[in-house]
């Protein structure tokens, strides 16, 4: 009895072990990646050991092209997360959004430790605003706690807090963290604020479908001063208050320069036809591009004479302000004479930016890299801080009041 239980024992283990290697089609060419990796970030990356030795990042590769035979492709796709992490900047990670990723329906923001849902798809539309407190069973901080060394593109604690929020839906990373065992399905438990649970299980997306699917949001987005009066896109545009003499540019994503150039041409004739003394430019979810072009409407709106270049600018940043928004951010301050009102950005004044990329050869993985070191003010610090603090708050986000854009309009009020 004891021989055929062995037996049966050492048959489960050699398919248990072949399922794993079957997980790694090519354990050699997993090893070829992995040095390609190494060798062209020494050489392209600007300062590739800036933050971890070249011994402990080697021992780390070394370690990873050690347990490969043990490991699926998603725990190989996390621990090259890790590892791109240890570099310590935010723009050299692996760019997994370039791969055939799959997403829950849902997208999350962070108030004060709790991960609240504030877009979902039609059938979850109920669990709006609801904290998330569970994936699979594990409890959130657990889930936090493991995410946080594996999300991408983060370089303070600030845009830890966006990443986490953002990166808790991608089912391979769940699958690679060991928080999932699928990319499937998982089941996702929420609790309302009266502490009523609810445990939905849900099957993920394409990336395709999920911006397509992703429809119903706990506030849709409201255009301040209601009507637009100059627009590039819907990443761009211009509303205006003639009673307060206020223009409010939402600054989402950058145009090319050409359009840039007719947008910041369009804005000046408004400004200086209606006489607008004061201006809003709002890059609160602005992640990034070329500040160059950010640039461009900077010395557009230098040659408004109407406005009132001593009191009456200000630039809405938050955590969500990222790589050429932050860098604008700090540019407006100092070229605008802008008040910088709300969080902290998500993206440091002093480090290393400027995003170029390579692709791995057999998994066609990209690993984007930083190529230069900015210097957007002379000491560092955990983000570009703002001049007046705002944080963001549930009480206020639930009830939708936009606390940064109150100030700032109040701010104004009291200059009339």
């Amino acid at each position: 009895m004891g021989v055929e239980i062995l037996k049966w024992l050492v048959f489960g283990l050699c398919v248990m072990h072949s399922a794993t290697i079957l997980a790694i089609s090519n354990t050699g060419d997993w090893v070829e990646d992995i040095d390609y990796f190494h060798k062209e970030l020494e050489r392209n990356h600007i300062n590739l050991y800036h933050n971890v030795s070249k011994e402990e990042f080697t021992d780390k590769l070394f370690q990873l092209k050690s347990d490969l035979p043990s490991l699926s492709e998603n725990q190989v796709m996390v621990e090259l997360m890790k590892i791109s992490r240890m570099i310590g900047d935010g723009h050299t990670q692996l760019a997994f959004w370039e791969q055939d990723i799959n997403l829950y329906p849902f997208q999350f923001l962070e108030f004060d430790g709790d991960l609240r849902l504030i877009a979902t798809d039609e059938p979850y539309r109920q669990l709006l605003g609801h904290k998330l407190t569970a994936i699979n069973g594990t409890p959130l901080d657990v889930i936090l706690d493991r995410l946080s060394p594996i999300v991408q593109g983060v370089e303070n604690e600030y845009s830890l807090k966006i990443r986490r929020a953002f990166q808790i839906n991608i089912a391979q990373v769940l699958e690679g963290a060991g928080i999932s065992a699928s990319t499937k399905r998982a089941a996702y438990t929420f609790t309302d604020d009266s502490g009523l649970e609810e445990t939905v299980s849900v099957s993920s997306l394409s990336m395709g479908d999920y911006h397509s699917k992703i429809t119903h949001h706990l506030f849709p987005k409201t255009t301040p001063f209601k009507s637009k009066r100059v627009e590039e896109s819907s990443n761009l545009w211009m509303s205006a208050d003639m009673d307060t003499q206020t223009a409010y540019i939402y600054f989402k994503k950058y145009p090319s320069f050409s359009n840039m150039e007719k947008f910041v041409r369009d804005v000046e004739k408004f400004l200086e036809k209606n006489n607008v003394k004061n201006l809003i430019v709002d890059l609160r979810d602005n992640g990034g591009g070329d500040f160059f072009v950010g640039l461009i409407m900077a010395w557009g709106l230098v040659l408004v004479d109407s406005i009132d270049w001593d009191h009456g600018v200000y630039t809405l940043i938050s955590a969500k302000t990222y790589s050429a928004g932050m860098s604008n951010a700090a540019q407006y301050r100092q070229i605008l004479n802008a008040k910088l009102v709300g969080e902290p950005t998500g993206g440091n004044p002093v480090g290393y930016q400027d995003m170029d990329q390579f692709s791995l050869p057999n998994s066609d993985w990209v690993i984007t890299y930083s190529k230069r070191n900015y210097r957007f003010q002379d000491t560092f610090t955990e983000g570009v801080q703002p001049d007046v603090m705002i944080k963001r708050d549930w009480q206020s986000y639930k009830k939708g009041i936009d606390r940064p854009l109150e100030w700032v309009l109040d701010d104004i009020r009291k200059r009339l």
